[in-house]
């Protein structure tokens, strides 16, 4: 048997005598090299691995970086004001783990209001942002509504909203409140992977039955898990009317619905019986009133000779009394049952409902 350094001197001197080049290793790291190598092998063409990667060969998701577009403000403010505003709202978005691009980096990209496509993909390209905030501020004399929107900046779609009243606030009180309402759409996002999307609904009054997509699932009030994407959601309670909503529901975030039912509009057959039972009602207790009203009354000038009795009363008498009162109890009881069907179906007030301030997206107030 040959040495080993025997053996290593002609393998060297074949490798060089072959053109290919020899390097020596650590010996401490060669034979893993060796095999790693003779594993994968050096394709033609073949690029290297993307750094990023995970062991299991799947890619970190991007890191979300908001771009605040300029607030929408329906109402009259100073330039001072709208500043302050726009500092709350960076200041509450600030706290999250999502980054905030610099506004030098998107507001030379931004298009009239950008509510575009085209608008999105300039600031996206520029910035490097994933998400854009919307903000619209409505103003009516000390009341202002707000309503945050987080738009898919490759895709333009609204994945998260917003939506809060502040009554009789000042200006001082809005910064505040989209400082919190920042911070909310943060935890909202950050909350999106890390579970289903719960749907959590009230009606008033309570016990309506929910349905969604057309299967029960329940009553009022609910709470319970639903998955993502598009749902039609529909609450019915008897002598009610049945509200129907669509919702976009997003991973990882709560949904909050609140309904104020309306009673059932009356039928109007029953409306029509209820105005004939109240006429005929009032027409048979006047009759009845008129009958006792002559009760007793001559309707004949003959109460002499043969028109008086053995007790000396006149024979033409009206005696209506009997019959009136039975009229008056009559229509006293089918006028009552007018006035209830009529009440009982009187048409329905307008329809009213509201969005808690923590659910989503579902667009705006109902």
């Amino acid at each position: 048997m040959r040495p080993p350094f025997c053996s290593a001197v002609v393998l060297s001197l074949c490798l060089s005598l072959a053109g290919v080049e020899v390097h020596a290793a650590p010996a401490a790291k060669g034979s893993k090299a060796t095999s790693a190598s003779k594993a994968s092998g050096p394709a033609e063409g073949g690029a290297p691995a993307a750094s990023g990667e995970s062991d299991a060969g799947g890619v970190k998701p991007e890191a979300a970086r908001l771009a605040v577009l300029p607030l929408r403000v329906e109402g009259s403010i100073d330039g001072e004001t709208r500043e302050r505003w726009t500092a709350g709202l960076r200041e509450g978005l600030g706290r999250g783990q999502a980054a905030l691009v610099d506004p030098a980096q998107v507001t030379p990209f931004l298009e009239g209001n950008c509510d575009r496509q085209t608008c999105y993909d300039r600031v996206r390209a520029n910035s490097g942002a994933t998400h854009l905030v919307r903000t619209t501020v409505v103003a009516k004399n000390r009341d202002f509504i707000l309503k945050l929107d987080l738009i898919d900046a490759k895709t333009g779609v609204v994945v998260l909203s917003e939506d809060e009243t502040c009554e009789i606030c000042g200006s001082t009180e809005l910064v505040s409140l989209l400082d919190s309402q920042g911070a909310l759409l943060q935890s909202r996002l950050s909350a999106m992977s890390s579970g289903p999307a719960v749907l959590v609904l009230d009606t008033k009054p309570s016990g309506a039955l929910v349905f969604v997509d057309g299967e029960v699932v329940g009553t009022t009030p609910l709470e319970r898990p639903v998955l993502e994407g598009s749902h039609k959601i529909r609450v019915s309670l008897n002598g009610y009317v049945a509200e129907e909503r669509e919702l976009t529901l997003v991973n990882g975030a709560r949904e909050e619905l609140q309904l104020t039912l309306q009673r059932t509009p009356g039928n109007p057959k029953s409306r029509a019986l209820g105005a004939a039972g109240l006429a005929g009602g009032l027409l048979l207790l006047g009759a009845g009133v008129g009958l006792v009203a002559i009760d007793d009354r001559e309707y004949k000038k003959t109460c002499t000779g043969d028109g008086v009795d053995a007790d000396g009363d006149c024979k033409s008498l009206f005696g209506t009394g009997p019959l009136g009162a039975v009229l008056i109890g009559v229509g006293a009881i089918l006028g009552t049952v007018g006035v209830v069907a009529l009440v009982r179906n009187r048409n329905a007030k307008p329809k009213r409902a509201a969005l808690m301030p923590s659910g989503l997206g579902l667009a705006g107030r109902f």
